[in-house]
């Protein structure tokens, strides 16, 4: 008999990286995870197949996957990949030397000779780097391999040991071609076509139970109800009440129609977002049909009594009673879980594994000595994806060594989840707490201010398409397209990186994309959108207090040749310049499309010239336009201006047609005439910038008012004369 059942649930998730607008993805993370973690973890259970376990995958990354198999989805990184670096722009080349570094360095980088030269080449930090200049440096045939290398080194080792051409590649080490690169992704192509055929296979085999989460990864019981927060946080500021208890119904119920299309069967269980439950959450899994949840540990202590002992309240199943019907639940072993997760990568394999197996041994020891009933049956819930990428060897040699040592040990067996809960005691849950994996609160999600203007505007969208449905007004396929974008709105991937918890250097990203969802919603039923999803949620790091002003005044007239570079070092010389507030850590400029305005003037336009946080290119794929915004006098006029990376002149567009002219290649310099804008000399003005894509505004410079200046006359530089 076993002493100890082991139920592990590896834990597979990627957000919607789909740009509303263009319908493209942003963000290659599906294809490169699919590539190698996705892969391999199903290679090692085909392996060992005395192993048992819960597999749990996301419905929106299981949408992803098949767009990409399917559908020929691509991202900005593969269409990056696919181009000869004959034919890159100078700020594609840049955008290539920044972002084709991205996965680990020391257990990836580094050993592999090529890849560890190119980047000494281009340099470790790229805040300190002039990415055009370094461009410059690099040849073809040095972005050639940088292209294949990258794509490569996402590649995981079950790709690897099956394909003999991938192999070869990766010995080849450089002198790569564009056959080879075209090798690479197709391979990548091949991988997500068989990502759901061969986890379904290890399913109907028996060996593994695959499950699901709420579709879009939302935190379910703060869209049952965000008032549930200040459960287990009572001063938390909370923002204008959401409570959509259908919209969490729809999220379960169609996570299980798409986990039943791919797989063949819907899930019996579901992993909540973040492990995120409450009564109101379980109540709507129950109802839908969902037979066993699982959280965290500290979920499960803030349901017990104060003086509930550990060992024999954790290591068991329990029954959660709801109104619609009994949810089974295992709690998670923290302890065991972030062993895996976050602590075993720094230690050899053997001794890892040693070190996990005597935990399991002390347990079951413990469990026995109490003279508890049947074995102690541990839950190990973990990331299935994130932790590799840390592992020498992408967590091969660990997993295979944890995987042989189970197997082997008397007195233990691995267990699905529903194998776990299906003999839960006749003693149910007396309650349960509301709160998630982290700290047993929702705090991450709605601790900080940007998390509750992100809840306000989508409480404000959402209740916007509400009133069209009862209206009437708009066609049934329209109200159901905006209600889906706000489904994805819902998700819980956009609040973790609101507030100063984590960071990203794609946090522009991010919160572009939360933003996007929200305003076309609004659009798409009329209704205008909420002034919170038109400007910026995320201020990465800004300087306490407010904004600072200009960091100089303009004190000479100048007139620059509109280019889109700085054609010499004396054009833009007498110019304003204005510096948006920069976070002072690690994560510099991440939520900035620009990083400086300088602003200046003759006698006949004013002149503004944007920089860049980054590159040209980067910029623009971040963007799509500008909007000056003139105020004088007590009227304001809008001039849009295109965001396009490629030096050419184009004119702008005010309220009565063509108005100015600007450029971008390294810098966007821009020219807006005062005639055209109805502005004599002496008038005073106030000037700002809002960088847009589609409705939503990305960034505003400055974050707060506007730049104030004087139409000059002939007196100006006189005035303004100094020694």
């Amino acid at each position: 008999m076993s002493k100890v059942r082991l139920a592990f649930l590896w834990h597979m998730h990627q957000p919607s990286y789909r740009d509303p607008e263009s319908g493209g993805f942003l963000l290659p993370w599906v294809r490169l995870h699919a590539s190698r973690a996705y892969n391999d973890m199903a290679l090692l259970l085909e392996r060992h197949p005395a192993i048992r376990c819960t597999v749990n995958f996301t419905p929106v990354l299981l949408e992803q996957i098949e767009a990409y198999a399917k559908d020929g989805a691509a991202d900005r990184f593969l269409e990056l990949s696919r181009r000869a670096p004959a034919t890159l722009t100078p700020e594609e080349r840049q955008a290539i030397l920044r972002s084709f570094f991205m996965i680990d360095w020391e257990t990836v980088v580094k050993p592999h000779p090529r890849y560890a030269e190119l980047l000494r080449k281009r340099g470790r930090d790229v805040r300190y780097l002039d990415l055009a200049e370094v461009a410059r440096r690099f040849s073809d045939e040095e972005i050639a391999d940088l292209q294949v290398l990258f794509n490569l080194s996402w590649v995981g080792f079950a790709a690897l040991q099956e394909d003999p051409a991938l192999r070869a590649l990766a010995r080849k080490q450089r002198g790569y071609t564009r056959g080879d690169c075209d090798q690479v992704l197709e391979a990548h192509r091949r991988i997500l076509g068989e990502v759901g055929p061969r986890w379904r296979r290890l399913a109907e085999r028996g060996q593994v139970e695959l499950s699901s989460t709420p579709y879009y990864h939302p935190i379910l019981p703060l869209v049952c109800d965000s008032d549930s927060a200040a459960r287990a946080l009572p001063q938390l500021p909370l923002p204008p009440r959401f409570s959509w208890p259908e919209d969490a119904a729809w999220h379960v119920r169609e996570g299980m129609a798409r986990h039943a299309a791919t797989f063949g069967t819907p899930p019996r269980g579901m992993w909540p977002a973040e492990g995120s439950v409450s009564p109101e959450a379980l109540e709507v899994l129950a109802a839908e049909g969902v037979r066993w949840a699982a959280t965290d540990e500290g979920v499960l202590f803030h349901s017990l009594p104060a003086d509930a002992q550990r060992l024999r309240s954790l290591y068991r199943p329990w029954r959660v009673p709801t109104r619609r019907g009994e949810v089974a639940m295992l709690f998670r072993d923290r302890g065991l879980s972030d062993l895996i997760g976050f602590t075993y990568q720094r230690s050899g394999a053997r001794e890892a594994v040693a070190d996990f197996m005597s935990h399991l041994r002390t347990i079951g020891a413990a469990w026995e000595k109490e003279g508890n009933a049947g074995p102690a049956t541990l839950g190990v819930f973990l990331d299935g994806e994130n932790p590799w990428e840390h592992f020498p060897d992408s967590g091969e040699e660990f997993l295979t060594r944890l995987y042989e040592a189970l197997a082997s040990t008397p007195g233990l067996e691995t267990v699905t989840l529903s194998e776990a809960t299906a003999d839960a005691p006749p003693d149910p849950l007396p309650r349960i707490h509301s709160g998630s994996w982290i700290e047993a609160s929702f705090r991450i999600w709605m601790g900080h201010a940007e998390d509750r203007a992100g809840w306000a505007a989508l409480g404000k969208a959402r209740t916007a398409v509400a009133e069209a449905e009862r209206a009437g007004t708009r066609p049934p396929e329209v109200l159901a397209e905006a209600r889906r974008l706000l489904y994805a709105a819902e998700g819980s991937d956009w609040f973790w990186w609101y507030g100063d918890d984590f960071t990203t250097e794609l946090a522009l990203e991010f919160d572009g994309l939360f933003r996007s969802l929200v305003v076309k919603a609004c659009r798409l039923v009329g209704a205008a959108p909420p002034a919170e999803a038109l400007e910026p949620i995320k201020h990465l790091g800004l300087l306490p207090g407010p904004e600072a002003g200009p960091v100089r005044e303009p004190t000479l007239l100048l007139t620059p040749t509109i280019d889109g570079r700085e054609t010499t070092y004396f054009e833009w010389q007498g110019a304003g310049l204005h510096r948006p507030a920069q976070l002072q850590g690690a994560m510099f400029g991440s939520a900035q499309a620009f990083r400086a305005l300088h602003f200046g003037f003759d006698l006949q336009s004013v002149h503004l010239r944007l920089d860049p946080s980054e590159s040209a290119l980067r910029t623009a794929e971040a963007c799509e336009r500008l909007r000056v915004l003139v105020s004088a006098g007590g009227r304001e006029r809008a001039v849009e201006l295109p965001v396009v990376a490629d030096g050419a002149q184009r004119p702008g567009r005010g309220p009565e047609g063509e108005l100015g002219l600007c450029a971008f290649a390294r810098v966007l310099e821009l020219s807006l005439p005062f005639a055209g804008l109805d502005l004599a000399p002496g008038t005073k003005v106030e000037l700002s910038v809002q960088v847009l894509r589609g409705e939503v505004e990305l960034q505003r410079l400055p974050q707060a008012g506007g730049l104030r200046f004087t139409v000059p006359d002939e007196d100006f530089e006189r005035i303004h004369w100094r020694v």
